[in-house]
């Protein structure tokens, strides 16, 4: 895991406490308090790189309330079971109690906090960025997208290898979640810039997103555990290929859905179509998908759309939510009517 964004949104304690809180939690793991940490993100989690003997470690602290302490314990879970099974994601590192995360902070003023450690990745950069991807400057070769979807089976077919169950329910990624009375990430109907016909075609196009994907349905081989938040970022290239990082967001869902996620904000791409056609040719060469995958793959394009404006109609004023409600709405609204046309 390695960034150099210092995107202070979203944080809930000041960087000092965040960095008091981490040097809490080193001595849980066995490692040095006084190690230098060297802050690498600041939005979601405050994430630090630090070396002990010469290991290089991340450290992360967790927003506090985002997740219990049994829903981070199965997302830990979740990612010590891939990593058995040969996919390439984070590698973490069990506390002195044997768990897989420690809480601090239980008598600091920012309260506890979950944090983990896991070996640094060695990595050469992003797959890319949200931006560069929809205004078309993104300069990603299509054999870069193949190697995505190859990435991507393999999470779900070491998921059905392995037999993991969830153990503790979490905020699943299915018809409700996406886009029932109360979507998992708000409403996106309540995006003020979403208006008149616009808003129709909306409407209109979620209320077939129902009907496809309640047609679709559930079987094993569609659902199960999934990332769920599968953009550029959360991928890493290193020497040895792509990783994937950042499983805060994982839960029940559609396979199809991690596969919409990687796409979804390169559809506005000029090579946006090249880019699908190679994600599916990855995903294809390590799990097969049918016509009714590729059918109703553009209802899950839109609903993962969706959710975003969600997430942004309750943060208006902050950069990313304004992006989205400006720059990203009218491709939103152009997938509605594509769906709605078919």
């Amino acid at each position: 895991m390695n960034s150099a964004s210092t995107d202070s949104a979203n944080t809930d304690a000041p960087l000092t406490d965040a960095t008091e809180l981490a040097r809490e939690a080193l001595a849980r793991f066995g490692l040095d308090p006084a190690a230098e940490l060297t802050l690498l993100k600041r939005r979601e989690n405050h994430v630090y790189s630090l070396t002990h003997e010469g290991t290089d470690y991340v450290l992360r602290v967790h927003r506090q309330g985002y997740h219990s302490d049994e829903e981070l314990g199965c997302e830990l879970d979740f990612v010590s079971a891939l990593h058995a099974h040969g996919v390439a994601v984070p590698s973490f590192i069990r506390a002195n109690d044997g768990r897989g995360f420690c809480v601090v902070g239980e008598t600091h003023p920012a309260g506890p906090h979950q944090v983990d450690l896991q070996l640094l990745i060695v990595n050469e950069g992003n797959f890319g960025d949200e931006r560069s991807g929809v205004d078309g400057s993104a300069a990603l070769d299509p054999a870069d997208f193949a190697q995505l979807g190859a990435l991507i089976a393999e999470v779900h077919d070491a998921t059905e290898r392995s037999g993991y169950a969830m153990a503790v329910p979490r905020d699943d990624w299915d018809l409700d979640g996406l886009v029932g009375a109360e979507p998992a990430w708000g409403d996106p109907l309540r995006i003020a810039e979403l208006a008149g016909a616009d808003r129709e075609a909306v409407v209109a196009a979620i209320a077939r997103i129902r009907e496809v994907l309640g047609g679709y349905g559930t079987p094993a081989r569609r659902f199960g555990p999934i990332h769920a938040d599968l953009t550029p970022e959360n991928v890493l290239r290193t020497p040895s290929g792509l990783v994937l990082i950042d499983f805060d967001d994982f839960a029940a869902g559609w396979h199809l859905f991690d596969l919409a996620t990687a796409l979804y904000f390169f559809t506005p791409h000029p090579r946006g179509g090249e880019y699908r056609d190679a994600l599916f040719a990855g995903y294809e060469g390590v799990r097969p998908l049918d016509p009714d995958d590729h059918a109703a793959f553009p209802a899950m394009l839109l609903a993962r759309g969706l959710t975003y404006l969600g997430w942004a109609a309750d943060r208006r004023g902050e950069p990313t939510a304004e992006w989205h409600a400006t720059h990203v709405l009218p491709h939103v609204v152009g997938l509605a009517r594509d769906l709605i046309a078919d």
